[in-house]
């Protein structure tokens, strides 16, 4: 296929990062006396930071508010993502190749853009994207397309050869049904979903020097 355009999810598809989340609200309940249900990580998987910390206070009857919540997950990542966080194999000389071909690029994410930021400053790719949209300045998670319209919209390319990079099978989902092309990269994180990921993505790589050839233009 031709290239027009491409969308990439920050955590688990830029940076290796996904590790981090997973323990994140299980350990703040277990920390207050509450016993997880066996879904939590899943649930919160498909939102963003405050949309979570939402979910765990009414889900849970945890006795914080929303802002205390989100100041302790805040403050387990912060340091992570300002200074140890680390690129996805390969990645940089993807990104090399799309800049070398003319290809604009962007960042659609549910990761606070406090985070997103920097971590793409520390690892040197923050200069590869002409914008980085985050879900909760859109107002939507990643099971509704509004961010990755929106980011077509900023792009300015056509939406059959704009492709969304994604590691979850939730937001893969979403591309699809929206009519985007969708790359799915492997992590950890979604091991669980291999199979459907396999099934659903025009795409599913475990390094993108498997994608060398892939495009007509690249």
């Amino acid at each position: 296929m031709k290239l027009n355009g491409v969308i990439f999810d920050l955590d688990g598809t830029l940076i290796d990062s996904m590790y981090i989340w997973d323990d994140l609200s299980y350990d703040l309940l277990c920390a207050n006396g509450i016993t997880p249900k066996d879904d939590l990580r899943d649930k919160v998987s498909t939102m963003y930071l405050e949309e979570s910390s939402r979910y765990v206070i009414e889900e849970y009857g945890l006795p914080c508010t929303v802002e205390e919540v989100n100041r302790y997950i805040n403050e387990r990542v912060e340091n992570f993502y300002l200074h140890e966080v680390l690129p996805k194999q390969d990645i940089l000389p993807f990104l090399e190749r799309l800049k070398a071909a003319g290809i604009p690029m962007c960042v659609a994410t549910a990761t606070e853009r406090k985070l997103a930021v920097p971590a793409l400053e520390h690892n040197g790719m923050l200069g590869y994207f002409s914008e980085i949209l985050t879900c909760r300045e859109i107002g939507q998670n990643k099971n509704d397309p509004l961010i990755f319209e929106e980011a077509l919209r900023r792009l300015g390319t056509e939406k059959n050869g704009t492709v969304i990079f994604e590691d979850s099978l939730h937001a893969v989902s979403t591309a699809k049904a929206a009519g985007f092309p969708a790359f799915t990269i492997f992590d950890k994180s979604s091991a669980r979903n291999k199979e459907k990921l396999m099934a659903l993505s025009d795409r599913f790589f475990y390094r993108y020097e498997e994608l060398n050839g892939c495009f007509e233009n690249l």
